[in-house]
């Protein structure tokens, strides 16, 4: 009886072990990058630079600035913008988090140089936002750009 329930066991064992992933996971994330040609992503929308964003700012569009770093790296420097809001990556996918998001306006994430934007970004269109981009750079970037020239006017 030994022989069997463990036999059972090491059965289970190496076939979990042997699918090693989600294959349904990786169905769908099969579809959503399937169509990312060389050419797709050169001429990707997902990307706005801090110029632009920062002429967003100036010229009162509307949009949402989603920055996603942690609490403590907004406590040091955060954005002051009415059209700005913090959740932090972790707790994004969250549906009270969902629900403060507008699906009218474009959403623009941003994280310290952009790696958690992009992955904030991407889950969104995963999930049906449309129009959403990230800052490219991060706060490097905009804090690189923000010259007199191009500092919002208040």
């Amino acid at each position: 009886m030994n022989k069997i329930i463990t036999s059972a066991l090491l059965f289970t064992t190496l076939t979990l072990s042997a699918q090693g992933y989600d294959a349904t996971k990786a169905a769908n994330l099969e579809g959503f990058y399937a169509g990312m040609t060389q050419k797709v992503c050169a001429d990707s929308k997902l990307f706005i630079t801090a110029t632009d964003t920062l002429k967003l700012i100036r010229d009162n569009k509307k949009y949402l600035i989603l920055d996603v770093r942690t609490a403590g790296e907004n406590s040091v420097i955060s954005i002051s913008d009415k059209n700005s809001i913090h959740i932090e990556i972790k707790d994004l996918f969250k549906k009270e988090n969902l629900d403060k998001l507008p699906t009218n306006l474009p959403i623009i994430t941003i994280c310290h140089s952009g790696t958690r934007g992009l992955m904030a970004a991407l889950g969104l269109k995963q999930i049906g936002f449309k129009n959403v981009q990230v800052l490219k750079g991060g706060f490097i970037a905009l804090a690189q750009d923000n010259t007199v020239k191009n500092a919002p006017i208040r």
